[in-house]
């Protein structure tokens, strides 16, 4: 009884403190420019091809409630916008017509995450998954962005094919042939570690300060390290330890220069540089995730 309420306590207590350190971060900032960074970077679809989805969902709808000509109207709808958007665009292929971004926030520190983890591992040994999994729930820092597109060579064809059977009032067929399509749209997810990205604002405000303003560096610097022991112990850089440790070396390195007589500023680009490339790595590793993750169950 008494370690079920000695675990209960420690959850509860790093699950308070984390709220009470999101209070203080400047996550907020990071998280928006990054949004506003994936909305600039985003390529919205031509307005036909997203009137033409919109029109294959209002025709699978008619279709669900009985009402035909209302559904071959809205697969004629489609299949003339799929058309036009074609003919200004031959080349077109994978579309991306919308991009969804979810944040989950912790600012457990890594000393606070290890107790967790080593608590869970108890927690299994004992066969308490239930409870393990609700310690674990919380150690999330991270973005995910989804990304779902139609792939042009697909879609409309599959749409064309609903407005055919449509034709010839096999009604069925066309919810099948609408269901086909819906089965080639693509969704595709990517993550950013969050303690990666504050890592990243943290060395660039140090080196703002070169040594103008040593002590504040330094510190600036050890909360870097501290984002990256963070990005490690919640398992986003799994895959990359060469890089990590690397990448701690040159905040090291950089620490000790600042103290000297040496320019920092080259030392500062490399390590930017290298923070960096660590978050498109991990950003990418995610696809490959899921693709492998989508071979393994299709085998």
């Amino acid at each position: 009884m008494k370690k079920t309420l000695l675990r209960s306590v420690l959850v509860c207590g790093l699950l308070l403190s984390t709220t009470t350190l999101q209070a203080k971060s400047d996550t907020k900032t990071l998280v928006e420019k990054q949004i506003k960074e994936n909305k600039e970077a985003f390529k919205e679809a031509p307005k036909e091809i997203v009137t033409a989805f919109k029109s294959v969902a209002a025709a699978m709808k008619a279709l669900e409630k009985k009402q035909t000509a209302e559904a071959k109207k809205a697969l004629k709808t489609a299949t003339e916008n799929f058309n036009k958007a074609l003919k200004n665009n031959p080349d077109l292929d994978i579309v991306p017509l919308e991009e969804n971004i979810e944040v989950f926030e912790t600012t457990a520190s890594s000393k606070e995450i290890n107790d967790i983890l080593t608590l869970t591992q108890e927690l299994l040994v004992h066969y308490k998954l239930e409870e393990a999994r609700v310690a674990l729930e919380p150690l999330k820092d991270e973005m995910e962005i989804e990304t779902i597109s139609i792939p042009m060579k697909l879609f409309p064809l599959a749409t064309q094919k609903a407005l055919d059977a449509l034709n010839k009032n096999e009604t069925e067929k066309a919810k099948e042939a609408i269901l086909e399509a819906y089965n080639t749209v693509l969704i595709e997810e990517a993550l950013i570690p969050l303690p990666l990205l504050k890592a990243e604002d943290l060395i660039e405000e140090a080196s703002l300060l070169g040594k103008a303003d040593k002590e504040t560096a330094q510190n600036l610097l050890d909360a870097a390290k501290e984002e990256l022991e963070r990005a490690k112990v919640l398992g986003y850089t799994t895959r990359h330890t060469k890089e990590y440790k690397v990448l701690n070396d040159a905040i090291d390195l950089v620490k000790k220069e600042i103290k000297g007589k040496n320019a920092v500023v080259k030392l500062y680009d490399k390590l930017k540089d290298s923070v960096s490339s660590l978050i498109d790595k991990v950003k990418n590793e995610f696809h490959e995730k899921e693709d492998d993750e989508k071979e393994v169950a299709k085998g």
